[in-house]
């Protein structure tokens, strides 16, 4: 058995690598001093910018004039 470190450097070569494991040809071990985990990804939020929309009044001939 040999041991071999790999900087994985995209998401496809992981789930490659992923696939391999499955099939039983090789076997993943997760270094233990990495703090982030290569799968996950950045959680993202849409809270930049907020308007209070309670009191609008819509007036549709106004938009639709030009």
């Amino acid at each position: 058995m040999k041991t071999v470190t790999l900087d994985i450097l995209n998401d496809h070569a992981f789930s490659l690598l992923k696939d391999l494991e499955k099939l039983k040809v090789i076997r993943l071990r997760r270094d233990k001093s990495q703090q982030k985990d290569v799968g996950t990804k950045k959680k993202v939020s849409f809270r930049a910018l907020a308007i209070d929309t309670k009191n609008l009044k819509f007036d549709r001939e106004e938009a639709n004039e030009r």
